[in-house]
């Protein structure tokens, strides 16, 4: 599974195992929401100002974005489980 946020980062996860696969480059807005196609190959994100900080520091010059990430099987594949 992905997990997107306010921090502008992706990451992906093996839940099983409780690991990151994956943390993609911070941008520099917030990741308002994320959603994989239906063959869960392609990951879909949008970045957008999130209104946390008031109206104060929106800036409407700079443009929403969506933005397309194709996600090889080598990105999600689960790591090997740790040691416990």
């Amino acid at each position: 599974f992905a997990t997107v946020g306010a921090d502008g980062v992706v990451n992906f996860w093996d839940k099983d195992n409780k690991q990151r696969l994956k943390s993609f480059p911070q941008i520099e807005k917030s990741i308002a929401c994320a959603n994989w196609n239906a063959q869960g190959n392609i990951l879909a994100y949008a970045s957008s100002y999130d209104w946390s900080k008031g109206s104060s520091f929106h800036t409407p010059t700079t443009p929403d974005e969506i933005f397309l990430h194709y996600t090889p099987e080598e990105e999600i594949k689960p790591k090997k489980a740790r040691k416990k």
